[in-house]
Protein backbone atom coordinates (compact mmCIF):
# COMPACT_ATOMS: atom_id res chain seq x y z
CA UNK A 1 0.00 0.00 0.00
CA UNK A 2 1.33 3.46 -0.12
CA UNK A 3 1.02 5.73 2.47
CA UNK A 4 2.01 9.78 2.64
CA UNK A 5 4.05 11.12 5.61
CA UNK A 6 4.18 14.59 6.64
CA UNK A 7 7.07 15.90 8.37
CA UNK A 8 8.33 19.16 9.14
CA UNK A 9 12.37 19.29 10.00
CA UNK A 10 13.70 22.79 11.23
CA UNK A 11 17.14 23.87 9.95
CA UNK A 12 19.56 26.73 11.80
CA UNK A 13 22.12 27.96 9.87
CA UNK A 14 25.23 29.90 11.40
CA UNK A 15 26.03 31.13 14.21
CA UNK A 16 22.79 33.33 14.57
CA UNK A 17 21.16 30.51 14.32
CA UNK A 18 18.47 31.47 11.61
CA UNK A 19 15.84 29.63 11.08
CA UNK A 20 14.19 27.48 7.87
CA UNK A 21 11.22 25.09 7.64
CA UNK A 22 10.96 22.23 5.11
CA UNK A 23 7.44 20.98 4.72
CA UNK A 24 7.34 18.10 2.37
CA UNK A 25 4.96 14.67 1.92
CA UNK A 26 6.63 11.25 1.61
CA UNK A 27 5.37 8.44 -0.62
CA UNK A 28 6.08 5.50 1.69
CA UNK A 29 5.63 1.64 0.36
CA UNK A 30 4.35 0.05 3.52
CA UNK A 31 1.52 -2.41 4.58
CA UNK A 32 0.37 -0.63 7.87
CA UNK A 33 0.41 3.21 9.28
CA UNK A 34 3.14 2.16 12.01
CA UNK A 35 5.13 0.78 9.06
CA UNK A 36 5.11 3.82 7.13
CA UNK A 37 6.15 6.04 10.05
CA UNK A 38 8.98 3.85 10.94
CA UNK A 39 10.09 3.92 7.12
CA UNK A 40 9.70 7.67 6.95
CA UNK A 41 11.85 8.25 10.09
CA UNK A 42 14.49 5.73 8.27
CA UNK A 43 14.74 8.03 5.53
CA UNK A 44 14.35 11.19 7.50
CA UNK A 45 16.89 10.22 9.91
CA UNK A 46 19.42 9.08 7.21
CA UNK A 47 19.51 12.39 5.29
CA UNK A 48 19.63 14.85 8.35
CA UNK A 49 23.17 16.03 8.59
CA UNK A 50 25.36 18.72 9.27
CA UNK A 51 27.12 20.28 6.52
CA UNK A 52 28.67 23.26 5.67
CA UNK A 53 27.31 25.68 3.28
CA UNK A 54 28.81 27.79 0.77
CA UNK A 55 29.44 30.83 3.03
CA UNK A 56 31.82 28.25 5.76
CA UNK A 57 28.36 28.36 7.90
CA UNK A 58 27.17 25.01 9.67
CA UNK A 59 23.54 24.12 8.86
CA UNK A 60 22.25 22.12 11.37
CA UNK A 61 19.26 19.55 11.65
CA UNK A 62 17.79 20.81 14.80
CA UNK A 63 14.15 19.35 15.03
CA UNK A 64 11.92 17.00 13.16
CA UNK A 65 8.84 16.21 13.76
CA UNK A 66 6.35 13.76 11.76
CA UNK A 67 2.67 15.43 11.67
CA UNK A 68 0.57 12.73 9.71
CA UNK A 69 -0.06 9.51 7.79
CA UNK A 70 -2.56 8.69 5.27
CA UNK A 71 -3.59 6.16 3.12
CA UNK A 72 -2.93 7.14 -0.46
CA UNK A 73 -5.30 5.64 -3.34
CA UNK A 74 -4.45 2.95 -5.52
CA UNK A 75 -6.76 4.03 -7.96
CA UNK A 76 -6.12 5.47 -11.50
CA UNK A 77 -7.52 8.67 -11.34
CA UNK A 78 -6.51 11.92 -13.69
CA UNK A 79 -6.34 14.17 -10.56
CA UNK A 80 -5.78 12.70 -6.95
CA UNK A 81 -5.58 14.94 -4.03
CA UNK A 82 -2.28 13.69 -2.12
CA UNK A 83 -2.85 16.09 0.98
CA UNK A 84 -4.72 18.60 2.10
CA UNK A 85 -5.03 20.39 5.74
CA UNK A 86 -7.16 22.81 7.16
CA UNK A 87 -5.70 25.65 9.48
CA UNK A 88 -7.28 27.86 11.62
CA UNK A 89 -6.32 31.25 12.70
CA UNK A 90 -5.56 31.63 16.25
CA UNK A 91 -3.06 33.86 16.57
CA UNK A 92 -3.69 37.58 17.44
CA UNK A 93 -2.73 37.94 13.84
CA UNK A 94 -4.98 39.99 11.32
CA UNK A 95 -5.90 37.98 8.85
CA UNK A 96 -4.63 39.17 5.95
CA UNK A 97 -1.03 38.78 7.89
CA UNK A 98 -2.00 34.74 9.08
CA UNK A 99 -2.53 34.53 5.26
CA UNK A 100 0.84 35.64 4.94
CA UNK A 101 2.34 33.96 7.35
CA UNK A 102 1.51 30.61 5.96
CA UNK A 103 1.68 31.00 2.42
CA UNK A 104 5.27 32.61 2.77
CA UNK A 105 8.10 30.65 1.06
CA UNK A 106 11.90 31.38 0.65
CA UNK A 107 13.01 32.79 -2.38
CA UNK A 108 15.17 30.99 -3.93
CA UNK A 109 18.28 32.87 -3.11
CA UNK A 110 17.43 32.55 0.40
CA UNK A 111 18.15 28.82 0.05
CA UNK A 112 21.48 29.77 -0.87
CA UNK A 113 22.06 29.18 3.16
CA UNK A 114 20.97 25.94 3.13
CA UNK A 115 23.45 24.48 0.34
CA UNK A 116 26.06 22.37 0.67
CA UNK A 117 29.21 23.53 -0.29
CA UNK A 118 30.60 21.21 -2.36
CA UNK A 119 27.33 21.73 -4.74
CA UNK A 120 27.96 25.31 -5.41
Amino acid sequence: MKYGVKVICTYSVGENCRKYYEQSVLSVNADSFDEAYKKAEKYVNKNCDEHTNPNGECVKTEKVEFLDCFLAMDEEEDVQEIYAAYTKNKTPLKEEEFYNVITDQCHPDELYDLRYAEFN
